[in-house]
């Protein structure tokens, strides 16, 4: 009798075993196969291929979209340097087919207090706009301006349009190097009342 009860006893445990097996092979079986996942690549570098983050997307280390690429904190105290230029210290080499195609810029100079502009010119490279004993002189127009060992363009598209000037007050140079459009408070002159806005560049 023991040994009846004993045999029935593993047979019970060996059904249910296989019994169990079943189920899960047949689990598996009806699992759809989990797709594979590529790791996201990092903001920065998407930022460095596509120009600018996605429309919306909070800016990478406090940058506005669009910011040139900044790769350390050094770099970064120097695009924002408090320090006022008054000399071009850089190679200027802007190519040929970039000047012949970027023709002219419309400049505007803004009262701070206001934020309205108090003079706007259409002016090409080498021209002067005078105003208020300053005297503002366009050296070059760049449709995408980026500064290293040089200043260039990186391509002839308007991707951060900027010009390059030389001002000077009452005779004196009081600022020499670039005034960005989409950051016009990155560079600017020293002035208590106004500042310099590029409005835009053009082909004609």
């Amino acid at each position: 009798m023991r040994k009846t009860l004993v045999l029935l006893a593993v047979f019970a445990a060996t059904s249910i075993g296989f019994s169990s097996c079943g189920k899960k092979e047949e689990n598996a079986k009806t699992q759809t196969p989990q797709q594979e996942t590529k790791a996201p690549k990092p903001l920065s570098e998407l930022e460095s291929q596509n120009g600018s983050l996605p429309k919306g997307h909070p800016p990478i280390n406090n940058l506005p979209p669009g910011h040139p690429p900044v790769n350390s904190q050094k770099e970064l105290e120097m695009f924002h340097s408090k320090k006022t230029l008054t000399k071009i210290d850089k190679p200027v080499e802007i190519p040929k087919e970039v000047e012949k195609t970027w023709k002219f810029a419309t400049v505007d100079i803004v009262d701070k207090k206001t934020g309205k502009p108090v003079k706007e010119v259409k002016v090409k490279k080498g021209d002067v706009i005078s105003f208020k004993g300053m005297e503002i002189k366009v050296l070059y127009i760049v449709p995408q301006l980026v500064v290293g060992s040089k200043y260039t363009s990186a391509s002839n598209e308007p991707r951060n349009p900027a010009i390059l000037v030389v001002v000077k007050k009452d005779g004196k140079t009081v600022y020499a190097g670039p005034i960005y459009k989409l950051f016009p408070k990155m560079y600017n002159i020293n002035d208590p009342e106004y500042i310099i806005i590029l409005k835009d560049i053009s082909k004609g």
